[in-house]
């Protein structure tokens, strides 16, 4: 793992409510009866990693920073993959109980593949989960779009809770919305369950 990575993955803590966020994941996947993750925008497996090692469960691990840099040493319950519209129409078609986490990666997005990403994953998936930063809160959405500014040199997006989950309602999904601050950052997260009766 570069040291940047390394950074990544253990400075997460400090500005991440990670333990929040793994409790409500944990009690999403086991109350549907999860055994197949799509961990989309994976970065350094550090979700894909729990929801392999102390989870038990399948993952595939999806983010566009693997076509030039594959991560290494990885549980042999994850596979690496690089295009998300691939992996879910693959992920449907083996009929197994789908869910998938999108964790941070919203932001990163444009608006328009953003919104045939998420029509794809409420066609094909049972129980999505996705966290990211709420722009509503305009001070903590500026710090985070100062933060990928300055780190990854990127431009980032605005991205709406109440957008998402009304998207994730039409589509037949029951949602649950949280809103999880941790330092300046108004982190949220929507899990939603298909309804499937």
């Amino acid at each position: 793992m570069s040291l940047v990575n390394t950074l990544k993955y253990y400075g997460r803590r400090v500005v991440l409510p990670v333990d929040a966020i793994k409790g409500i994941v944990w009690q999403t996947l086991k109350r549907n009866s999860v055994d197949y993750v799509t961990d989309f925008g994976a970065g350094t497996l550090f979700w894909s990693k729990w929801f392999a090692e102390e989870l038990g469960l399948t993952v595939s691990a999806v983010d566009t920073a693997y076509l030039d840099n594959v991560p290494k040493n990885y549980n042999q319950r994850i596979s690496i993959q690089t295009d998300i519209v691939e992996e879910l129409e693959t992920g449907k078609a083996m009929k197994r109980k789908n869910a998938i986490f999108v964790c941070d990666v919203v932001h990163h997005l444009s608006p328009e593949f953003w919104r045939s990403v998420l029509t794809l994953i409420t066609e094909l998936m049972d129980v999505v989960i996705i966290k990211d930063i709420d722009a509503n809160r305009k001070f903590g959405n500026f710090c985070n779009r100062m933060h990928d500014r300055i780190i990854n040199g990127e431009k980032i997006h605005n991205v709406y809770p109440s957008k998402i989950e009304e998207h994730l309602t039409k589509a037949g999904f029951a949602t649950e919305i949280k809103i999880l601050p941790k330092l300046w950052y108004p982190h949220f997260i929507i899990t939603g369950v298909k309804n499937n009766g």
